[in-house]
């Protein structure tokens, strides 16, 4: 692909209306600077901009456990116990190993620790 950049607003900006992912920017919120302007948000080294759904999702989880106690591990509207196998196939596509290669548990410490002992 060929493609020549400019080094202007106004290219920014044509980027920007033809990016086809540019429907996924109104799904999170945006920090606002003290003008009330909207941050720039590139920091690669956080969470990242919280989903719009996060607090439907966190109260839908507190209303399982709530309602259910550990009978959320089975029956939750997701269960509990098999989360991992909820997130095999998204995680192997982003590590580039097979499903039956991936788990996802723990935390990164705890991963961490693991692979050392």
């Amino acid at each position: 692909m060929n493609f020549n950049y400019e080094l202007s607003t106004d290219f920014a900006a044509k980027m920007d209306q033809e990016d086809p992912l540019r429907q996924y920017k109104e799904q999170f919120h945006h920090p606002l600077q003290a003008n009330g302007e909207p941050h720039i948000y590139l920091c690669g080294n956080s969470l990242g901009l919280q989903p719009k759904s996060t607090a439907d999702h966190l109260q839908q989880e507190l209303a399982d456990w709530k309602k259910l106690g550990v009978e959320g591990h089975f029956h939750a509207k997701n269960p509990w116990l098999p989360y991992h196998e909820f997130l095999t196939e998204a995680m192997a596509k982003v590590v580039g190993g097979k499903p039956e290669e991936v788990v996802v548990m723990n935390t990164l410490s705890v991963n961490l620790h693991l692979m050392m002992i």
